[in-house]
């Protein structure tokens, strides 16, 4: 039985510590902690829990099945304390220096960072924004240490600790060449069309390839991408249509970057979400944050 009286939160901070570095004297060197202070806190703490926590391995000190279990919810907890106290119990759009830091992929960069932006600052001229790389099995890690404040996109299933919004189903529309005539984007016959397909293998590939296969299309994708950025000089210079996220085509045809055809395709199976962890939930900034987001970008019907 783990012994509650010998515990305190600098030993519970501390085991954190020694997780994220993988170091005992990194660990105390980062809580102002002298190495025979951080021996003797790290010797009160295995006995108060009754485990070694963490056992000696080639990349430091890696912890045990009891130390990985618990470290979730113990940071969790110590974020949510922390919070609590610095936290400002108010956030003033209107003279807030705040910096935001949201996780897109080079995708969610082109479809949410103009209107979030533009927004923003029209509400909160001082505040920054910042878009972190995270690659999507490292998400959790990235939302859990504060590194990116929300996550947006057609994203993997959430973790255990993450919190999520629904904000709308992606579908997918076909595309042309911006000089492409009405009357030639109506006769189009998709079947006898080449393709390019644009699929980030990390976030929406197999379903894309699923959408151009039940149409008997996979034969007439004569590219494919990895990133959207060459996709406008491409529709220009060779005789191919693409098939895109729905959000994607109507951001291009408005930059009249390509012209939207009036081809009925199935909606994707993906959910495009907003993810964070329950560290910011009573945080007042990120609360307006979200909301923002939530206005924006949330398909009113999820609302009904």
């Amino acid at each position: 039985m783990i012994n509650l009286r010998l515990m305190d939160l600098n030993l519970l901070s501390l085991l954190i510590a020694v997780h994220d570095t993988g170091s005992v004297s990194i660990a105390g060197r980062s809580l102002g902690l002298s190495q025979p202070a951080t021996s003797n806190a790290l010797k009160r703490l295995r006995e108060s829990m009754q485990d070694k926590l963490f056992v000696r391995g080639p990349k430091g000190m890696e912890p045990t099945a009891l130390t990985a279990r618990i470290v979730p919810e113990i940071r969790m907890h110590l974020d949510g304390i922390n919070n609590t106290l610095t936290l400002a119990p108010v956030f003033t759009p209107e003279t807030s220096q705040r910096t935001f830091r949201t996780a897109l992929s080079g995708l969610g960069e082109q479809i949410f960072l103009p209107p979030l932006a533009e927004r923003i600052f029209k509400l909160a001229p001082g505040v920054r924004l910042s878009n972190v790389s995270s690659p999507f099995d490292d998400l959790n890690r990235t939302l859990t240490h504060r590194q990116a404040d929300v996550a947006l996109g057609l994203l993997p299933p959430p973790g255990l600790n993450l919190l999520q919004a629904h904000l709308f189903d992606e579908h997918y529309r076909v595309i042309g060449p911006p000089s492409l005539s009405a009357d030639a984007a109506a006769a189009v016959e998709l079947n006898r069309s080449r393709l390019i397909l644009a699929v980030p293998s990390a976030t929406f590939a197999d379903d894309i390839e699923q959408v151009v296969a039940d149409h008997g299309l996979t034969d007439n994708v004569c590219l494919r991408l990895r990133h959207f950025g060459a996709l406008p000089d491409l529709l220009g210079t060779i005789d191919a249509l693409a098939i895109v996220p729905g959000q994607f085509a109507r951001r291009l045809a408005a930059a009249g970057q390509a012209r939207m055809l009036d081809i009925a395709l199935p909606r994707g199976r993906q959910k495009v979400l907003m993810l964070w962890h329950p560290n910011t939930m009573t945080d007042p900034a990120c609360v307006w944050l979200r909301s923002v987001i939530l206005d924006l970008f949330q398909d009113p019907d999820l609302c009904a």
